[in-house]
C-alpha cells in the first residue's frame, strides 16, 4: 500500500459551482481529497434556496450533486464561515489549492427613493423566503394588495409572476415553506406589472419560461401593441443568426397580445416595456411607483435605453426588484467592487494584478451572475483544466 500523502484541495461554497468543481476534480483525479466549506447547515445553495419551488425539474441537478458527494475523497463541512471559523490563509496553508465558489449573494439595488419601504422585496429574498432559507424564516411578506410591480425582465421575474398567478390550491403539490403557502393562500394580488427598461427584443426571458407562463389557467396577458411594432434596428437584432431566443420571445409576446380577453381571468399580467423606475412612494408600504418612459438608441445588439422625460404613475401595493445579483467580498481575498466579482486571469485569483499561488475562482463570483445554472458546469471544467495544467507544470519544474 502506498504511503504517499494524498493531495487535498478546498472549495468554498456548496452551491452548484462548488459541486461542479468537486465533480470535475474528482473525475480527473480520484486520488484527490476535496473538502467543501459551506456557511449554511445544508448544501446545494441556489438550487435549494434560490430556485422557484414550483420548478422541481431544476432541482434534479441535486441528484447529480448527491452522486458527487458519494465519491471517495469528498467531504462536506457545513456551518463553516470563512473569516469567522477559518481564514483564507489557514486554508492556503493546509491545502494544495483553494477554489472559491460562493456565487452571487448580494442583490443589485435600484438606488431610487422608496426602495427601503416595507413590502419592497428583492427577488432573491422572495425566493429564499419561499424555500425556507434559515436567514429568511422570520421575513414578513405581505400580499394584502391588488397590484404588484416587478422590476426586471429576466427569468426570475417570470418565476414571481407564475407563483403569484397560480391558484393557491395548485401550490400544495410543491415544496413551498409553510409560511409561504399560508401567505400566498391569502394573497389579494390580481394585477401584475412586469417593468423593463428596454423592449421585447432585448428581454432576458427564456422562451420556455414565457411559454410555461402562458399555459396557466385564468391569466390574461396585456402587451402594448405599439411597443410590439419593432424598429428597424430591433428587426436587425432579431435577424442575427444567434437570435433564436429573442425571436421566440417576441413571437410569444405577440401571441399573448393577440389573445382574446377573458372576463373570468383571475390575474392580469401586463408587460410594460421601455420604462425605468424613478421613485416608490408610500408610507407603510408602496402606494405608487413613478416610471419614466424610455427610447432605444444605438446599433443593433448595442441599443441603450435613454430617458424621454415622460412620466407614468402606477398605483401598487408591493414591489419586487429583480435586476440581478453580484458577488460578496471574502475576507482575505481581493474583490472588484465595481463589477461585483473576484478579479481573475486564466481562472486564478489576482491580487494587485498578480495571480495568487494555487487560488482559483469558479462560477458567478468569477464571471458575474449571467447565464443559467448549468453554464457553471462548463466553467468548472475549464477551471479544473487550468488547475491540473498548473499542477503538472509545477511538478515538471521541480
Amino acid at each position: 500500500m502506498s504511503n504517499t500523502p494524498k493531495t487535498r484541495v478546498a472549495i468554498i461554497g456548496a452551491g452548484p459551482s462548488g459541486f461542479f468543481m468537486a465533480e470535475e476534480l474528482l473525475r480527473h483525479d480520484n486520488s484527490l481529497v476535496v473538502d467543501i466549506f459551506e456557511r449554511l447547515h445544508k448544501p446545494y445553495g441556489l438550487l435549494r434556496y434560490g430556485v422557484a419551488p414550483d420548478h422541481p425539474h431544476t432541482r434534479r441537478i441535486i441528484k447529480l450533486m448527491e452522486h458527487t458527494a458519494a465519491r471517495p475523497g469528498f467531504n462536506l463541512r457545513l456551518g463553516v464561515e470563512i473569516g469567522r471559523d477559518v481564514t483564507i490563509d489557514e486554508l492556503r496553508a493546509n491545502y494544495s489549492a483553494v477554489f472559491v465558489a460562493t456565487g452571487a449573494e448580494v442583490v443589485r439595488s435600484l438606488d431610487i427613493p422608496g426602495e427601503d419601504l416595507p413590502c419592497v422585496y428583492s427577488a432573491r429574498a422572495f425566493a429564499a423566503w419561499a424555500n425556507g432559507h434559515p436567514d429568511h424564516l422570520n421575513d414578513q411578506v405581505d400580499f394584502d394588495t391588488e397590484t404588484a410591480v416587478i422590476i426586471g425582465n429576466g427569468n426570475v421575474s417570470l418565476d414571481i409572476v407564475r407563483i403569484l398567478s397560480r391558484d393557491p390550491a395548485a401550490l400544495e403539490e410543491f415544496e413551498f415553506s409553510p409560511a409561504a403557502k399560508e401567505t400566498l393562500a391569502h394573497s389579494r394580488v390580481r394585477n401584475i406589472h412586469v417593468i423593463g427598461r428596454r423592449g421585447p427584443a432585448q428581454a432576458a426571458f427564456e422562451e420556455k419560461e414565457l411559454l410555461e407562463l402562458g399555459e396557466l389557467p385564468n391569466v390574461e396577458f396585456r402587451v402594448d401593441p405599439i411597443v410590439m411594432m419593432l424598429s428597424e434596428t430591433d428587426e436587425r437584432e432579431l435577424a442575427a443568426p444567434d437570435a433564436d431566443r429573442a425571436r421566440g420571445i417576441v413571437e410569444t409576446l405577440r401571441t399573448f397580445a393577440s389573445r382574446s380577453k377573458g372576463e373570468a381571468a383571475r390575474t392580469v399580467v401586463s408587460f410594460d416595456f421601455l420604462r425605468r423606475p424613478l421613485a416608490i412612494k408610500g408610507t407603510t408600504r408602496p402606494e405608487e411607483i413613478t416610471l419614466e418612459l424610455c427610447r432605444l438608441e444605438g446599433d443593433a445588439g448595442e441599443q441603450r435605453a435613454l430617458p424621454t422625460g415622460a412620466l407614468q404613475r402606477l398605483p401598487c401595493g408591493v414591489v419586487f426588484v429583480s435586476i440581478g445579483q453580484r458577488g460578496k467580498p471574502i475576507p482575505g481575498l481581493p474583490f472588484d467592487d465595481v463589477e461585483g466579482v473576484i478579479p481573475t486571469k486564466d481562472h486564478r485569483v489576482l491580487m494587485d494584478g498578480v495571480p495568487l499561488p494555487d487560488v482559483y475562482a469558479v462560477g458567478w463570483l468569477k464571471r458575474g451572475a449571467h447565464g443559467l445554472i448549468g453554464n457553471n458546469r462548463k466553467d468548472a471544467m475549464m477551471t479544473a483544466q487550468a488547475y491540473f495544467a498548473n499542477r503538472q507544470q509545477k511538478h515538471t519544474v521541480s
